[in-house]
């Protein structure tokens, strides 16, 4: 991406990653309230995020279709929202969102479809959202991984990736939208770059090394 002239088209997954961003900025993500300054210190510090932090929406925002699809359940049956996801393994495992790591036409197959992975296709309707968690992991075996946080058709969909994995798609991705030069008539790809910055330093305060 260095060395893109101004009026060069942009590649297909930042125009399309332009266009679906776009319909989630303004959009707060939930987060847990900060502790009270008189609580006590725990024993153990934990990852400050939370299990089942995902927001209950599919990309775009769900606020875009809320509308016209109110229903909590998708075409197929699936609840449009899973139960919480296990507590996080302190130092090892943190469980993020899929659209933590931006539209599924940035990923490339990082972690595969957007929809169920117990799934062949993406034959669904237009109100559907797939709760999918990632499960980024470190210090512990991928079978290990699966086993704590298992994919149960209907009732769980967990996709595993290792911190190095994720911390090098980050960095590669964050470098491509930092390289591109600012232009009014382009995207602005600046609510993107951040947002994958963010989970970075989740990935990063989470699973020190």
């Amino acid at each position: 991406m260095t060395g893109l002239s101004r009026r060069a088209p942009l590649p297909v997954w930042l125009t399309v990653a332009g266009v679906l961003f776009s319909c989630q900025r303004g959009f707060t993500r939930s987060e847990p309230p900060p502790p009270a300054a008189t609580a006590p210190a725990p024993a153990k510090v934990d990852c400050a995020r939370l299990p089942g932090a995902c927001p209950a929406r599919p990309w775009p925002p769900a606020q875009a279709r809320a509308a016209d699809f109110p229903g909590e359940r998708n075409s197929d049956g699936t609840l449009k929202r899973l139960s919480p996801a296990p507590p996080n393994d302190p130092g090892h495992t943190v469980v993020l969102c899929y659209d933590d790591f931006g539209p599924p036409s940035l990923q490339e197959g990082l972690v595969g479809p957007e929809w169920w992975s117990w799934e062949a296709g993406g034959s669904f309707e237009p109100g559907d959202s797939f709760d999918v968690r990632i499960v980024v992991f470190s210090g512990r075996t991928e079978q290990e991984v699966q086993e704590l946080y298992p994919t149960v058709k209907g009732i769980s969909d967990y996709r595993r990736l290792s911190r190095d994995a994720a911390l090098r798609y980050l960095d590669e991705k964050i470098a491509e939208l930092g390289s591109l030069p600012p232009d009014p008539d382009e995207y602005d790809f600046g609510p993107l770059k951040r947002r994958l910055e963010e989970t970075r330093g989740v990935i990063r305060e989470c699973l020190p090394q």
